[in-house]
């Protein structure tokens, strides 16, 4: 009888979740296209934080010419740098 009890409670709450459900997300139904000043400022600031996850995980950087390899030893390093034709 218990049973009963419980999935009859269950089913209320859902009934009241799907009433309620709608207004949730339709209060700002329209967004703004983002700039391109505004897309290259994203990009940067998720480069630097990607740069700074990576240091933190023990990563090192590796300059070949111009270019900056990140990577754990050197090995890895020139590996990736042949694999991207600096080398």
């Amino acid at each position: 009888m218990s049973g009963m009890k419980s999935k009859l409670g269950l089913y209320a709450m859902f009934a009241a979740m799907a009433a309620m459900g709608d207004t949730g997300y339709s209060e700002r139904s329209e967004y703004r296209k983002l700039t391109d000043e505004e897309k290259e400022k994203l990009k940067a600031i998720a480069e630097n934080k990607r740069i700074e996850r990576l240091k933190q995980q023990g990563v090192n950087e590796y300059f070949y010419g111009q270019n900056v390899i990140y990577a754990r030893n050197q090995k890895n390093a020139d590996r990736k740098a042949r694999n991207k034709g600096y080398v």
